[in-house]
């Protein structure tokens, strides 16, 4: 778990992928190395300077993350084309080196630039250590929560060039007041306020196995709430944040107490379900095919794991494959209306099909 230094700025980025909000980034600005370059930052997130002289606002606030690198980093801050080929600083278009102390560890922020003496507004977050870029971009903070937002971006599907194929933005950002909460965790109408990631929990204060349990559990309710509100896309990253936190917990060597593995496997296997019916719903049949067979692989004679993947086939038009499926799900509940029901419209699809 990372803290800053006292005196030193925090600044947020709240991130969404086409309309998915996926969480906060809190970063640690140093300002008493780059201070020059710290101060262009701070005042970018808050805004503050107005209108710049190429006639856009000084302000990352709806910035399109533009580029990302898997196994690198991500790149954003040009709020002039939203593509990399510009972008204004708060001095003027560019501004100078300030300096290269700090190395490229893991998750800090450095400057992008096009050269000597080039920065502007762009900027990047590594997501390993990058020493190549030591003595030719300023490092001016790290992430103190929400590196695994960072390496979720970082693992989206790009084009050619490192292009997002989904649209990923900053769609908020500023600077966090002394004593003020840093708000990285999850607030929405449900129950849950853990943070996306497990690796941002300090779960050191809970003692006992029920409290973690009771905790874990409601993050999959949670998506279960949403999904009666039809929010789909935010419902299945409560079902996705489930599974992370019962994979962490079940690999973490701190706790200070036993829990019930076989509860939080259930736990995980109903998400995995759920998760096949979100997509299903909103016509990602491939993806719903792949958690169905993760399912099957826990639970080899699970119902409801044979119904959906067969929906998610005949999605495909893998007819024959979808059919085996429902057919599969009859025989373990063979008076299940809706079971049926699949079946003989799966049957009539492939009728007119051929």
């Amino acid at each position: 778990m990372r803290y800053p230094e006292e005196g030193n700025p925090i600044c947020f980025l709240d991130i969404k992928i086409e309309s998915e909000r996926v969480g906060r980034i809190v970063v640690e600005l140093y300002k008493s190395i780059v201070p020059i370059t710290v101060e262009n930052f701070r005042a970018l997130c808050t805004g503050e300077k107005g209108v710049g002289r190429l006639g856009k606002p000084l302000h990352y606030k709806g910035c399109k993350i533009h580029k990302v690198v898997n196994i690198f980093m991500i790149q954003t801050g040009d709020f002039i084309n939203n593509d990399g080929t510009s972008g204004e600083s708060i001095y003027g278009q560019t501004f100078n080196d300030e300096n290269f102390e700090l190395p490229h560890t893991e998750g800090v922020l450095s400057m992008a630039n096009a050269g000597a003496n080039s920065n502007n507004s762009q900027f990047i977050i590594t997501t390993v250590v990058s020493s190549h870029l030591d003595g030719t971009n300023v490092v001016f903070g790290r992430v103190l929560r929400g590196l695994g937002i960072v390496k979720e971006i970082e693992k989206l599907e790009t084009d050619a060039y490192g292009k997002p194929i989904k649209t990923c933005i900053i769609d908020d950002c500023g600077e966090i007041s002394p004593g003020e909460s840093w708000g990285f965790e999850d607030n929405d109408i449900t129950n849950d306020d853990l943070p996306p990631w497990p690796d941002d929990w300090n779960y050191s204060d809970i003692t006992k196995k029920e409290i973690l349990e009771n905790k874990i559990a409601n993050i999959k309710l949670a998506g279960n709430t949403l999904y009666s509100q039809n929010d789909f896309i935010h419902s299945v990253r409560k079902y996705k944040k489930a599974r992370r936190y019962i994979d962490y917990m079940l690999t973490a060597t701190d706790l200070k107490f036993e829990f019930d593995k076989d509860k939080f496997n259930h736990i995980y296997l109903l998400c995995l379900l759920n998760s096949a019916a979100v997509y299903i719903k909103l016509g990602d049949f491939k993806e719903a095919n792949i958690l169905c067979n993760e399912a099957l692989k826990r639970d080899p004679n699970n119902c409801k794991a044979f119904y959906r993947r067969g929906q998610a086939q005949i999605g495909l038009k893998n007819y024959e494959d979808g059919l085996e499926d429902l057919k599969k799900a009859l025989t373990l509940y063979p008076n299940n209306k809706l079971i049926s029901q699949e079946y003989e419209k799966a049957l009539m699809i492939q009728r007119q099909y051929r």
